[in-house]
């Protein structure tokens, strides 16, 4: 009996190991297509960003637009590089507050929308993160945008240099260029957002 279940035990954790490496090995499976100029993120310098913060509005959104590589790709999981924040003084984390995700096609028809607290994705002592979003496999053809409303709860990173066009503000159903009037001219400044579309 015993030997029974050390036995269970033993297959137990096997089991547990295994979908534990499945899990840290899921990413690095997939292809990952980026909306900046694709340069090591060490080399960048980022800035957080909130929509929230900026608009005042929970329904606009931080979005990007990808290119399926090949027919039949099937997006898989959304990275998002954001932060929900960490007090040093207090030693706490902010409380739970939702952001959500949107998936569009090149029409801005919605194919999939979620929604969950940032803590679930962004929780850090040491600043940024990438949270990873897993989609159930969604088929995407030619263009499509992953939109990303941080709501004030975990901002997203942006890339003020070397702009790509694929950054835009998604607002009341438009896309808009992410461009921002500089703070020492009248000239605007257009972004990327560190934001990831992961598939096969």
């Amino acid at each position: 009996m015993k030997r029974t279940i050390l036995l269970l035990a033993c297959l137990c954790c096997a089991a547990l190991c295994i979908n534990a490496i499945a899990a840290q090995t899921g990413a690095s499976q997939l292809t990952t297509l980026r909306g900046d100029d694709g340069k090591n993120y060490s080399e960048k310098d980022f800035k957080l960003f909130s929509s929230f913060g900026v608009f005042g509005s929970l329904n606009v959104g931080e979005a990007v637009q990808f290119t399926a590589p090949s027919a039949g790709w099937k997006l898989q999981m959304v990275r998002v590089l954001g932060w929900s924040g960490y007090n040093e003084t207090t030693q706490t984390f902010p409380a739970d507050r939702n952001i959500m995700v949107e998936i569009r096609d090149k029409d801005l028809n919605l194919l999939y929308k979620f929604a969950d607290s940032q803590n679930n994705y962004f929780l850090s002592e040491t600043g940024p993160k990438f949270g990873e979003i897993e989609i159930p496999a969604l088929p995407v053809s030619g263009n499509f945008y992953v939109i990303y409303y941080d709501r004030g709860a975990a901002p997203v990173l942006m890339e003020a240099a070397n702009a790509t066009g694929k950054s835009y503000l998604f607002i009341d159903g438009n896309l808009e260029p992410a461009e921002f009037p500089t703070s020492d001219s009248n000239e605007t400044i257009a972004v990327n957002w560190m934001i990831e579309a992961l598939g096969k």
